[in-house]
């Protein structure tokens, strides 16, 4: 049964301004040095007036995984992450995402949404983690979505920075 993960992050800035720092080329590449593990890569950056479409490498190194996914990906967990943003009409965005992990049948995928909220903006991410592996699937789809949960926290941390809203 999919595993479900749900993210939100809140910003002192307007969407606005928070969603050019989170498509900026410059942006990525260096929130990928920071925390892409080894060998991280931005694959696609296109961005324009109709959105955006991402597409990053991350991975997470083999000795921070539990024996359960290293039978299967034999080395570092990569995750290879596809984004999309829209503008919404009166404002914010509108997103998708998809993540597949090299070595394991699967998928996480969801939506993301930016939105004014009062004096800032709010992040929304929802989604679900689906591992096809008998018996083991479940363990390795928590597995999964703590990684991303934990990228995704450490992703905010290093946006904050950007965005002088250090905390």
């Amino acid at each position: 049964m999919p595993r479900r993960i749900a993210h939100h992050a809140t910003w002192d800035a307007p969407a606005d301004d928070v969603y050019a720092v989170l498509v900026d080329d410059d942006h990525l590449r260096a929130r990928l040095k920071e925390l892409g593990g080894n060998d991280p890569a931005l694959l696609e950056h296109s961005v324009d007036g109709a959105g955006a479409r991402l597409r990053l490498r991350h991975s997470v190194p083999v000795e921070f995984l539990p024996s359960v996914v290293r039978r299967f990906t034999g080395d570092d967990l990569v995750l290879d992450r596809v984004e999309t943003w829209t503008p919404r009409d009166g404002g914010g965005y509108d997103g998708t995402f998809e993540v597949t992990v090299r070595g394991l049948p699967g998928t996480l995928t969801g939506t993301q949404r930016l939105a004014d909220d009062g004096d800032g903006s709010v992040t929304e991410i929802d989604g679900q983690a689906a591992v096809n592996v008998p018996m083991v699937g479940s363990k390795i789809e928590g597995v999964v979505v703590e990684q991303v949960g934990n990228l995704l926290d450490a992703e905010d941390e290093f946006t904050r920075r950007r965005l002088g809203q250090g905390r």
